[in-house]
Order: structure tokens, then C-alpha cells, then sequence
């Protein structure tokens, strides 16, 4: 639970701020090389940052292999920001709208996965994915009665296996 200096800190992230911020957002992006490229910073909610980036075509650039650039950028940003935001305050950072796009085929493929062992019975493995994938497939499948998930497996080869439930 937040306490209340926390979420006052959190609500000090006011328009100014947020100029500050895409300021310093353009400033890494001109230093890989992505000077053209657009930003947006907004607040989620109390306690986000979401930045979105519109690089174009350079974009694929930045994403990387399975989001492996974009993660690495929102690591660097974080770290560029962190003295900047209020204590607490988290950052989301998405390329050409890679991340909304990802999450949907992710709760697609999940569905999917779930129904698939629901209807054979059987353990679904699902191939190795990064940990916010897998927090994705798990928060999507936890609701499910059918099905129950666990990720097995050490890093970079982690993968959530999905299994029936049997009544």
C-alpha cells in the first residue's frame, strides 16, 4: 500500500516534468542515433511513466529480436530517469506500439495454449519467453478454472507450462 508521502511524491510528476523527461528521452535517442524519431511521455496512472517512442521504419532498430533492444532501452532510460521521477514512480517504455501489439498476441496465444490442454488433457509447453511474457500468459490464464500455470525451466530457456485441472 502506498503511503502518503509516496503517492503526494507520485502526483508531483506535473506537465513540466513531463517536457523534462521526453527532453531527456531525445537526448539518448539522438545519441544512438535516432534523433528523428517522436516521444511522448504521459502518466498511466499514480505511479507510471509510459513512453512512447515513434521511430518509423527505425523502429525495428530499437525493438530488437523478441522486444530484446526495447527492453534493454527501458533499462537504460530508467536508469537515465530515475533521478528525475519521484521515488516509487515506475517506467514503460514502447516502440511503435510494439508492446500493445505483443500483449494482445500474447493473451491470444494464451487462450489458445489454455483451451488446447483443456480439450486434450494434456500439459501445454510454451516456448521460452522473457519474464514479463511470461507474467503476461500467467495473469492471463489466472483466472481460468480449466487450467493452471507454472513457469519451469533457468533463464534464457524459462517457459510457462499450462496444465488441465481435472475436476
Amino acid at each position: 500500500m502506498d503511503t502518503p508521502q509516496r503517492t503526494q511524491e507520485a502526483t508531483q510528476l506535473d506537465g513540466p516534468a513531463i517536457v523534462l523527461l521526453e527532453e531527456h528521452v531525445r537526448r539518448v535517442l539522438e545519441m544512438m542515433g535516432f534523433g528523428e524519431a517522436e516521444v511522448d511521455c504521459g502518466r498511466s496512472d499514480s505511479l507510471m511513466v509510459s513512453i512512447n517512442i515513434n521511430a518509423g521504419d527505425a523502429g525495428r532498430a530499437l525493438i530488437g529480436v523478441r522486444g530484446l533492444h526495447l527492453h534493454a532501452l527501458q533499462h537504460t532510460l530508467r536508469c537515465v530517469l530515475r533521478k528525475q521521477l519521484p521515488a516509487g514512480m515506475r517506467v514503460s517504455v514502447d516502440v511503435n506500439g510494439y508492446r500493445a501489439r505483443r500483449e494482445r498476441s500474447l493473451l491470444g496465444l494464451a487462450e489458445e495454449v489454455a483451451r488446447k490442454a483443456a480439450r486434450t488433457g494434456r500439459t501445454v509447453v510454451m516456448q521460452p519467453m522473457s519474464a514479463s511474457d511470461r507474467r503476461t500468459i500467467h495473469t492471463a490464464l489466472a483466472g481460468h478454472k480449466d487450467v493452471q500455470t507454472e513457469s519451469l525451466g533457468d533463464e534464457p530457456d524459462r517457459r510457462v507450462v499450462v496444465r488441465p485441472i481435472f475436476l
